[in-house]
């Protein structure tokens, strides 16, 4: 697990361990399953999490979901405490895996994407997970509306 906060923003990358049980047609279930990461969170390290968040869950089987949670400021509700209170919207997809170099023995489980003089990755294949990590470990993971973008303007290269 990463976690990057921001102002009003947080964003979770949550490899696919975390969410093996987890049924995102079921939203009741989700948005509990957030609100316990997010208590969680908020117990061991020094954040507060309260309010009221629009949460977007980018979902690719191969590697996990990352979770884009941004709070909302509504001037008309009180929260007391820590309560949490959320809208999560779903979205599949393939993630990008943005890297400097790559190794030509690894060509056979990936689409390779080129823009300008920026090399992405899409996975072909399912990866082990010390080779899912050691991929994640030296990219930029690309997700949403911007992977969409990149693999309509790339060229395939392999």
């Amino acid at each position: 697990m990463k976690l990057i906060t921001d102002d009003n923003k947080i964003i979770l990358y949550l490899n696919k361990m975390y969410i093996e049980t987890l049924d995102f047609n079921d939203k009741e279930a989700t948005e509990k399953y957030i609100k316990h990461l997010l208590t969680k969170l908020s117990n061991k390290y020094d954040i507060k999490f309260s309010g009221y968040y629009v949460v977007n869950l980018y979902v690719d089987m191969s590697y996990g979901v990352i979770v884009e949670a941004k709070k909302e400021e509504l001037e008309y509700l009180d929260y007391f405490g820590n309560q949490i209170e959320m809208n999560t919207k779903v979205a599949y997809g393939s993630f990008l895996y943005e890297v400097s170099n790559i190794d030509s023995s690894v060509f056979n489980n990936f689409y390779v994407y080129k823009l300008k003089d920026r090399l992405f990755l899409r996975l072909k294949n399912n990866l082990s997970d010390i080779d899912m990590g050691r991929l994640v470990e030296c990219s930029n993971i690309i997700y949403g509306k911007e992977a969409d973008k990149i693999i309509k303007r790339a060229k395939l290269v392999r």
